[in-house]
């Protein structure tokens, strides 16, 4: 049934491309589910196609070679796009991370959990692709950030239910656990929060903000909540160092005072957590045991053990007994909760530094043509987009969770945005055309 419904998911691409091509309504639809989409995906299974799947013999980050609903729609969106003028450079940091992930498959015992893997970020090159391209449309990023405001609103919804049903001492959203949750806010809200700074027009960029603090405080979790303050802090800062306005000395004022209101629900939050299941870090730091493995690990294969990868090898050859994990089979089961060694570990050297680069040159990107931008909106786009991929990052030293498929989307959606928008200033700006003409004081229509 699962292959007829893939094959019926497939046959409606081109249809559903020609029908984008020629009405702009149905188009932005399209884009604006693309940043829904992830954010509903948990939810439901069912819009996640699975061709191969080893649910429940697997643990892992990656289970299946699976084609979404994202998947579906973002093939149909790049077959609706007009040729665009070909720019290669964004594609050395994804190819270079590609080419580490290949090369660690061979390494691997199990090649086809490997590959899932190797699969899905592969779908998320071609997500980035296709929304580089389309952003040469000034409001894709717009759109798509329509679309988070939207996720964020299910996810505020779906939470306040659980703590409400009292089922929930750290409620997740739709996601399968509260931490994926804290670090979408971190993608999804922040670079509102620097639109809304700069003036921005959009009830997104006034409601995202405000939604994904409640949902931070609510979650109970420190990091998510910490590092999700910290990245508003930044943006405001370097929306400061763009230029002074009203706007952005009231918004200080607003959120102290909208900080005041969150505190309380934080404590709250916090109390409920730990009455319930106090931490305990004083006779066992889990995270520290996972790390001591994952060292042990990286020094026995430099070249990595392939994707997917580290439980199978951490469990079945005795790294994390060694390492002192309490041997119980769901903390066996578990994955080391720091994304830089756990890509040390299974793509080696190669697939680190391949890794970091992937990570810090869309950072570099975003904050180098923010200044290329001036004065343009487009550049408080990008300065936040940098400001939430520092928070992203910051956050990712204490989890593994940016692999997950859920947070490959997320992350996927806004590199297209800078790799787009980007290039749109670097092909506009080397051309005949003056470049705030050309790009249209992007997006000056959203500007109030």
């Amino acid at each position: 049934m699962k292959f007829v419904a893939l094959l019926i998911a497939l046959c409606c691409i081109l249809p559903l491309s020609i029908i984008i091509r020629g009405n702009r309504r149905i188009a932005d639809i399209a884009w604006i589910s693309i940043g829904f989409l992830p954010f509903l995906l948990p939810a439901i299974p069912q819009l996640d196609l699975g061709i191969v799947t080893l649910d429940e013999v697997w643990h892992g980050y990656s289970h299946g070679v699976e084609v979404s609903f994202v998947d579906i729609i973002a093939l149909a969106i790049l077959f609706s796009l007009p040729k665009t003028k070909n720019v290669l450079w964004f594609h050395v940091p994804l190819a270079f991370y590609l080419f580490a992930l290949v090369l660690a498959w061979f390494q691997a015992a199990q090649p086809l959990a490997a590959f899932f893997y190797i699969f899905q970020f592969a779908k998320v090159y071609l997500l980035i692709v296709v929304i580089a391209r389309g952003c040469e449309r000034e409001d894709v990023p717009l759109l798509l950030m329509k679309g988070f405001a939207l996720g964020l609103a299910l996810q505020l919804l779906t939470v306040v239910l659980q703590v409400v049903s009292g089922a929930y001492i750290q409620p997740p959203g739709t996601f399968s656990h509260q931490n994926t949750l804290g670090m979408a806010l971190h993608l999804a809200a922040i670079p509102s929060f620097a639109m809304f700074l700069a003036g921005a027009r959009g009830w997104q960029f006034l409601i995202a903000p405000p939604a994904a603090l409640l949902v931070a405080a609510l979650t109970a979790s420190r990091a998510s909540l910490g590092v999700y303050l910290g990245g508003l802090c930044l943006a405001y800062l370097l929306s400061l160092l763009r230029g002074v306005s009203k706007r952005k000395l009231a918004t200080g004022l607003t959120g102290f005072v909208l900080l005041l209101v969150a505190v309380p629900v934080a404590i709250s939050s916090f109390e409920r957590r730990f009455e319930a299941t106090p931490l305990g870090e004083d006779t066992y730091d889990e995270r520290a045991a996972f790390n001591r493995a994952a060292m042990m690990i990286v020094g026995d294969h430099p070249w990595g053990v392939g994707s997917n990868h580290y439980v199978y090898t951490a469990k079945n050859f005795g790294y994390s007994l060694r390492a002192g994990v309490i041997p119980v089979e769901g903390n066996l089961n578990n994955i080391v909760h720091n994304a830089y060694l756990l890509a040390a570990v299974e793509t080696g050297y190669i697939g680190l530094a391949a890794f970091l680069l992937l990570c810090f040159y869309p950072l570099f990107i975003s904050w180098q043509y923010a200044r290329v931008a001036g004065s343009m909106l487009v550049g408080d786009l990008l300065a936040g987009i940098a400001a939430a991929l520092v928070a992203v990052y910051l956050h990712s030293a204490y989890e593994y969770i940016l692999f997950g498929k859920d947070m490959h989307y997320l992350f996927g959606i806004t590199l297209g945005i800078v790799f787009g928008t980007a290039t749109r200033l670097a092909v506009h700006s080397t051309g005949p055309v003056e470049p705030e003409k050309a790009v249209g004081r992007v997006p000056d229509p959203a500007r109030g």
